[in-house]
């Protein structure tokens, strides 16, 4: 690979970084860009971004992808089974719907429910909650936005980066960012949700509670998704946010009582001219 031909030849923590990655690339591709750098024994995490663009790529994550496409050749790693190029769709299905099966309860089991229940006294109290999450996390936040304000929360969120920054800019005291970035390296998030401190608090909800993202919060979800062994977007670990959000959710309505049940009442009421 371009990496072992290239480590001999890198400056003393940069071929330190190298030889991390080369002796567990599967365990490399989990790990943020703080956590190799931390691991290398490097004083900051500028020492990784010479050792990636010095192999030619523009980002951590692109190096990643390449790393995770070289361990892979002609296998999809899929939550624990294997997808290979020969299944058929039947087979593709069990596995797919198996490895969310198990990924699910992973989480169950190891996601710290004193986060959860601190979120949730924080979207209580809040004035007013910004949802950032752009790409294929901004699914997670509209899906965040929508349930949350059925319940009566003053929500607002848009995929539009731009749009985000305008949001995030106008904070007062009391309010709340729910920032989502499975990598929590997502420049745009982690941005935005440093400009909101000190005034707002921060949710983070990440795969990587010691990415920046992580480091920045107040509360941080940490969720864990093996699917990045392989996937660039993370799919499963899509799931698992559905089902982080819909805990919130659920929780929210309960201590909301009669006024929440009210609420989600007012809210299928009015949608109901939508509908033929």
């Amino acid at each position: 690979s371009q990496l072992s031909k290239s480590n001999n030849s890198l400056p003393k923590v940069q071929a330190k970084i190298g030889e991390i990655i080369l002796n567990n690339p599967s365990e490399a591709i989990k790990m943020s860009i703080s956590q190799v750098a931390q691991k290398a024994g490097a004083k900051s995490e500028a020492s990784v971004v010479h050792f990636y663009r010095r192999l030619g790529f523009e980002s951590f994550s692109d190096f990643k992808v390449s790393l995770a496409a070289e361990i892979a050749g002609n296998t999809f790693y899929h939550a624990h089974e294997d997808i290979k190029t020969d299944d058929d769709i039947d087979t593709i299905k069990t596995k797919v719907f198996s490895g969310s099966i198990k990924i699910l309860n992973d989480n169950m089991n190891l996601i710290d429910s004193r986060s959860l229940s601190k979120a949730v006294e924080m979207i209580e109290k809040a004035r007013k909650i910004i949802l950032i999450g752009f790409a294929s996390s901004a699914a997670i936040a509209m899906y965040a936005h929508f349930y949350f304000s059925y319940l009566g929360f003053n929500c607002h969120s848009s995929p539009d980066s731009h749009v985000s920054s305008i949001l995030t800019a106008n904070l007062e005291k009391d309010d709340l960012i729910f920032a989502i970035s499975y990598s929590g390296e997502s420049k745009d998030v982690v941005i935005q949700a440093k400009q909101a401190k000190p005034l707002a608090k921060v949710i983070a909800l990440t795969g990587f509670p010691d990415s920046p993202l992580g480091k920045i919060a107040d509360v941080c979800i940490a969720t864990i998704s093996e699917e990045m062994n392989y996937r660039t977007d993370a799919m499963v670990s899509r799931i698992v946010q559905l089902a982080v959000i819909d805990t919130l959710f659920t929780s929210l309505a309960i201590r909301k009582g009669r006024a929440g049940l009210n609420n989600l009442l007012k809210a299928r009421q009015a949608l109901t001219y939508l509908k033929f």
